[in-house]
């Protein structure tokens, strides 16, 4: 009689192994569950809700780009969709889905699509790793669509916003011009006696971008709502910015934090001031605490 061991039959038989979904797969129950947000909920609907979850996500860009390939000439979904890219991020694909062309959108929407290619070409201008020949083409589009954003007519002060963030990208030409315009529009402190004087426009005349910054930042401290708390900080950076002291505007506008410590564009926007003053390793904390990343942890000794 001839007996067979278990240890004979285990080494004979292959053992099974455990396999993971593979990509399709995946892809497939993603498609599904979007499939079934869109039964229950009508598109509107459903828009909202992830418009209200957290812009530009992954779930919100991934159904806006399936939505934008089913009707490619909807010019609100597109500027959603790259409204949603910026927020995420993702300059250059914003500016793809932008476009170069204004006459996919309405009247209404055109100085909308405009604002979105300045945010996404300005990001990119911000890009450490962008070569010098993507540079300078993304130069030449960055100053046009400036000179595009004031033809309309603009106030003293969005004209100082872009003339900082002209300089700052590196194009002096339209930073002067837009000065000159600035400078020109502001209103002499000598013209209206006995009328009180804007204090801001007044120390920009006099050339005093630390005495105009410092106002911004003690308006500050006195407003309550978040947007206006986010614009002042923004403005007081930039002030200092167009006055040449990178440094400083990165160093007060991390001093001018209160209230906006957790706030993405507020977090980004000041490391981007931060690559600009030569700062990468505060930066890179900035944007960590953007991403709500976990601060890395310091090193050791473990001698």
């Amino acid at each position: 009689m001839r007996w067979s061991s278990s240890a004979d039959n285990n080494q004979k038989a292959p053992p099974r192994r455990e396999r993971f979904s593979t990509v399709y797969a995946v892809l497939g129950i993603f498609a599904a569950f979007l499939l079934l947000l869109a039964l229950l909920y009508p598109e509107e609907r459903l828009l909202d809700i992830l418009g209200r979850s957290h812009d530009g996500d992954a779930a919100t860009i991934r159904y806006l780009e399936a939505l934008l390939r089913v009707r490619p000439d909807d010019s609100q979904l597109r500027l959603r969709l790259a409204g949603a890219f910026l927020q995420a991020d993702l300059p250059q694909k914003a500016l793809a889905v932008v476009g170069d062309s204004e006459s996919i959108y309405s009247f209404v929407e055109q100085h909308k699509a405009l604002e979105l290619r300045y945010r996404a070409l300005k990001g990119l201008l911000a890009s450490p790793g962008l070569g010098e020949g993507a540079r300078r083409r993304y130069l030449s589009v960055f100053s046009a669509t400036i000179r595009q954003l004031v033809s309309g007519g603009s106030k003293e002060w969005q004209l100082r916003n872009y003339a900082a963030d002209a300089r700052l990208a590196g194009d002096l030409h339209t930073w002067r011009i837009l000065l000159r315009r600035a400078d020109a529009m502001a209103v002499p402190v000598q013209q209206f006696a006995g009328m009180p004087a804007d204090p801001f426009a007044a120390a920009l005349t006099r050339g005093d971008y630390r005495g105009a910054a410092a106002l911004c930042f003690a308006e500050m401290r006195q407003v309550i709502g978040t947007a206006r708390k986010r614009e002042l900080l923004f403005k007081g950076v930039r002030t200092l910015q167009s006055g040449n002291l990178p440094v400083e505007a990165f160093e007060a506008g991390e001093r001018h934090l209160d209230g906006l410590a957790d706030d993405r564009e507020a977090l980004v926007f000041l490391t981007r001031a931060g690559l600009a003053a030569g700062k990468p390793e505060q930066a890179q904390r900035l944007i960590r605490r953007a991403l709500k990343m976990t601060p890395k942890p310091a090193s050791q000794d473990l001698s």
